[in-house]
């Protein structure tokens, strides 16, 4: 099948559209009227989606009962755009009022995208507790499980895993649009710091690499800012290129590698393909999946499982389908 591929700058300045085969696909430029932006239902909908490595991936096809998509692109629609990361399908919508894609409930807030119902039930933190919205998924932490020449990381690591359980954890995942069932007895990380000597050493010249799932990725990066405040002042250095690179870069085959992360996280449950050491990996919070539209296009607000399918197989081709 043909697909595009989008590369982004890290500056998020530049939209640059790069086409293999003799498909393409323009960027539509918004006309206005008066304020209002005009959607023509007649145009072809620009189907984005992630690669195959993708949590967010896995969990929304899988989600809309399309699970050959989930690691198979032969049998997407043809022109689909692939795009590397939860922050480039937001560039790539805002950027595309005909275009269609889907993103992390933790990044819809800020995105000014449409987040669209899903077979009726609005995706929010509620209904993904009260099980009545469909496409949600795991965001799990998994470590490694070869510490040679790594103690101080390996105690600095522990510590940071029991510190995403406690209250004080729990607030900045919460925060950062993580799903929380807050129900227990949940300490504050004052009440156990104590089990973990290696927070009142001066750790400021030692580095704790993170990585993995980039949905997960605005969560990390605020739990590890606060944290190394409270564990010595150590720094951290994240990378993070999808789910699939947190069991390869923490257990798998880039674990020695010059991209091995001390801790990796995936928005997916880890597959048997990653066997990863017991007591290794454990559950963070729980999230959702949000069919979104460009901010300016509402043709429509509500989605069902079957529409999706053939958007993404090809049956459905323009925005007029969606409305019959």
């Amino acid at each position: 099948m043909k697909k595009i591929t989008l590369v982004f700058s890290i500056l998020f300045t530049l939209f640059a559209l790069v086409g293999c085969g003799t498909t393409s696909v323009t960027t539509a430029t918004s006309q206005t009227t008066n304020s209002t932006v005009t959607i023509d239902d007649s145009k072809e909908i620009t189907v984005y989606t992630r690669d195959t490595t993708s949590g967010t991936r896995e969990a929304f096809f899988k989600g809309i009962d399309f699970d050959d998509a989930a690691g198979n692109n032969t049998v997407l629609v043809d022109g689909y755009v692939e795009v590397d990361g939860n922050g480039s399908m937001i560039t790539s919508i805002s950027n595309d009022k005909y275009g269609i894609g889907y993103i992390s409930l933790a990044s819809l807030t800020d995105s000014g995208l449409n987040g669209l119902n899903f077979e009726g039930v609005v995706a929010s933190k509620e209904n993904v507790i009260n099980g009545t919205y469909g496409l949600q998924r795991p965001f799990n932490y998994i470590v490694r499980s070869d510490w040679t020449g790594m103690e101080t990381e390996r105690q600095i690591s522990e510590a940071f895993i029991a510190y995403m359980s406690t209250i004080d954890g729990f607030a900045t995942i919460m925060n950062k649009h993580g799903i929380v069932e807050l129900n227990g007895n949940i300490a504050l990380w004052d009440d156990i710091k104590a089990e973990y000597s290696i927070c009142i050493q001066d750790n400021s010249s030692v580095t704790i690499s993170f990585g993995g799932s980039t949905s997960v990725e605005s969560i990390a990066r605020a739990l590890s800012a606060e944290f190394s405040a409270k564990c010595g002042d150590f720094i951290a250095e994240h990378n993070h290129t999808g789910s699939g690179d947190a069991y390869i870069r923490t257990q798998g085959t880039e674990s020695e590698g010059a991209n091995k992360l001390h801790i990796g996280f995936a928005s997916r449950e880890f597959k048997p393909s990653e066997p990863y050491s017991e007591g290794t990996s454990g559950l963070i919070c729980l999230d959702a999946v949000v069919v979104v539209l460009n901010g300016n296009n509402s043709t429509i607000t509500n989605i069902t499982s079957e529409k999706l399918r053939k958007i993404y197989s090809g049956e459905y081709t323009t925005w007029s389908d969606l409305l019959g």
